[in-house]
């Protein structure tokens, strides 16, 4: 069980949370928020330090006693048992910094926040910073939280979250993140240096939207806006939701290459799901599987997306099911753009391989593809923004680095998944371009 007995805290937390949603001033709530979600945070690793003493204990009883088969057995099991508890802290801690980030998701730019994610140096996701209980500069940390809520800026502790991993308080009164460290003590050692030159490096990024070396990339990183509007299919799926808790099973097709699955205690009809797409590429999604595994970062948490309480609570205990599949020929062909040929691929990182007939290379990312699932997308949204970019993303490129050469479709089909330069944008898009062109 991820929230198990706190549900009393965990409705409150869903209530504070649609409440800021309603009124961004809100900074009684805002505060409010942070203390109940490290309040539990805490309660959950002192649980699992409990857990985590016994399990040692009983490790050491079986290794070292000589008791009876019947008493051997007794210690598994119960050696077992406490580390289903360990590892149930761990789920429940997880839901909590769901909450924590799904109060930055209200306030922050989304494509802006996963830059707060990951690691400035390397292609990877940043280390968090390991448990809260007893840490050091906890309380001033807290006092520069209310500081800022005073001030009328709201912010978040970055150590509620998921998707934080910069800082000790996030600022998030503008689109972008702006965390801050709160230093304990005037000396800075080692570690200390680097986690303040790896969070400039970030400041500087999204103040100017480039930088190089980024991730570990050569060459230069620049960050490109989504201007369309975005679209989503989040109240297609919440109706779906109810009726499946209504009837036990239910399926959306809000729009063309979008279906949605919901299984709430009856058989599934895997025919219903599965064979309308028999004749198209399909992707599919087990959300379930993504939530259990803590993988839903740095997407819109489902905290956001799943609007009743009740029905969200469900999902986090597993009382309902949701499978989101998504036609992959249906994206191609709404991408289609003269001069453009759209290829999909499932075996890469880039989903969709844009390739002008003239050499320029597009790779639209399996992130961004990924959510029509876990941010509930329009499917079409997400063509019609990336089919706009593609000529300005082309002429951007020609105008940094000069004319391409000349390939055939397939020579440049190969050549775009070669080490290359590249350049990564806020529309998750990978620009690839000649290295001898530059």
């Amino acid at each position: 069980m991820m929230v198990g007995r706190r549900q009393k805290p965990f409705f409150e937390m869903v209530r504070l949370l649609r409440t800021i949603e309603a009124d961004h001033d809100d900074f009684a709530s805002v505060k409010a928020l942070n203390l109940l979600v490290l309040k539990e945070i805490i309660r959950a690793e002192r649980m699992q330090d409990k857990h985590r003493a016994a399990h040692k204990e009983l490790i050491r009883q079986l290794k070292t006693g000589r008791g009876s088969k019947e008493i051997s057995k007794a210690l598994r099991t119960k050696v077992k048992r406490t580390a289903g508890f360990i590892n149930g802290y761990a789920k429940q801690i997880y839901i909590w910094k769901c909450c924590g980030d799904a109060l930055a998701f209200i306030y922050l730019d989304k494509f802006a926040i996963k830059h707060a994610y990951y690691d400035t140096d390397h292609f990877a996701i940043k280390r968090d910073a390991g448990m809260i209980r007893g840490k050091e500069g906890l309380v001033s940390e807290l006092k520069c939280l209310f500081s800022a809520l005073e001030h009328q800026v709201p912010a978040v502790l970055s150590d509620i979250t998921n998707t934080i991993r910069y800082g000790d308080v996030c600022l998030l009164g503008a689109s972008d993140p702006v965390p801050i460290e709160v230093k304990s003590s005037p000396k800075q050692g080692g570690r200390g240096r680097r986690q303040a030159e790896k969070m400039e490096k970030l400041r500087s990024f999204l103040e100017t939207d480039r930088a190089v070396g980024y991730r570990g990339a050569p060459g230069e990183t620049m960050r490109q806006a989504v201007t369309l509007p975005e679209r989503t299919n989040v109240e297609a799926l919440n109706e779906c939701i109810a009726e499946a808790k209504r009837t036990g099973f239910a399926i959306s097709r809000p729009e063309p290459g979008i279906a949605y699955a919901v299984i709430a205690g009856a058989r599934p009809d895997y025919s219903a799901i599965f064979e309308p797409f028999a004749h198209e590429r399909w992707v599919f999604w087990t959300l379930n599987g993504d939530k259990n595994d803590f993988a839903w970062a740095p997407y819109t948490p489902f905290i956001l997306t799943i609007r009743e309480s009740h029905h969200l609570l469900d999902f986090i205990e597993g009382n309902i099911f949701i499978i989101v599949g998504a036609s992959m020929d249906e994206l191609c062909r709404q991408m289609a753009a003269p001069g453009w040929q759209i290829e999909f691929d499932p075996a890469s990182d880039y989903a969709l391989h844009c390739i002008h007939e003239a050499g320029g290379v597009v790779g639209i990312a399996q992130q961004l593809v990924a959510r029509v699932a876990y941010e509930f997308v329009s499917l079409s949204w997400i063509a019609d923004s990336q089919r706009e970019g593609l000529e300005s993303s082309r002429a951007m490129m020609m105008d940094t680095f000069g004319p391409f050469q000349q390939f055939d479709v397939e020579q440049i089909h190969n050549y775009m998944f070669g080490e290359r330069r590249w350049l990564r944008s806020d529309s998750e898009v990978l620009f690839l371009q000649d290295s001898s062109a530059s």
